[in-house]
């Protein structure tokens, strides 16, 4: 893995171990960094999503390393550093948390052909979910909400698939998120912020983001197979 950018507030990692197969069109997965966690007092971001991009032409891990929901972010500056790999390629991006968040605004920016966010926040901006209490050691040190929200990143030329924690702030975060034909975004009612996790243990998470990027997937096949419960928020059951 090479490092493209790196500065403060921002990192682009370039992973050149996978190569794809296909003849057809370049294929690109960006890949934004959640949280992460403490260990030892000492704070950790790793890359995530290593499995989604298997048989990928290029895979981009792009870390917000102040955790600022991209309000440290020039996100013009991101677009320069990734449009060689971007421009006339199948874009696809994914993130957990923070990262899906990241990940739907990034489409605003660049074009991508699909999105796919897990438990992505709305806002973590205090004017708009006054009632969001996680993360504060963060977002306490967020001066300029200049991203207050991702209600006005979603385009039209891509499509969205998010998975929301049905429990808590994460319902409350995502019943926010607009509802639109582009947008397929599914509520786990007995799940909360461990979405990815809980469908990893399950060993379907794999094969659920594959169908996510494929635009085949069904949840209701999927529900039967494997018992997990959904609702669908958007677009609107007829």
């Amino acid at each position: 893995m090479r490092i493209l950018f790196e500065d403060n507030n921002l990192k682009v990692a370039h992973c050149t171990e996978t190569t794809s197969d296909s003849k057809g069109p370049t294929t690109t997965l960006l890949s934004f960094t959640g949280v992460g966690h403490a260990m030892g007092g000492i704070d950790v971001q790793k890359a995530e999503f290593f499995g989604a991009g298997r048989g990928l032409d290029n895979v981009l891990f792009i870390t917000d390393k102040t955790r600022s929901w991209g309000n440290r972010i020039d996100f013009n500056e991101l677009a320069s550093v990734i449009a060689p790999f971007c421009n006339g390629a199948m874009t696809y991006a994914i993130g957990n948390s923070m990262g899906g968040f990241l990940a739907i605004v990034m489409s605003s920016y660049v074009r991508i052909n699909c999105v796919v966010a897990f438990v992505p926040q709305f806002s973590v901006c205090p004017q708009i979910v006054p009632w969001e209490t996680r993360w504060t050691e963060y977002r306490s040190q967020i001066i300029d909400y200049h991203v207050q929200d991702v209600g006005a990143s979603f385009v039209s030329g891509t499509r969205y698939v998010l998975f929301s924690g049905g429990r808590g702030l994460d319902r409350r975060q995502a019943l926010h998120f607009p509802v639109s034909d582009n947008i397929h975004h599914f509520i786990f009612p007995k799940i909360e912020h461990s979405v990815a996790i809980d469908l990893k243990e399950m060993n379907i998470l794999d094969r659920v983001i594959r169908a996510a990027f494929a635009g085949t997937l069904n949840m209701l096949a999927l529900s039967e197979s494997s018992g997990i419960e959904f609702e669908q928020f958007s677009p609107a059951p007829a």
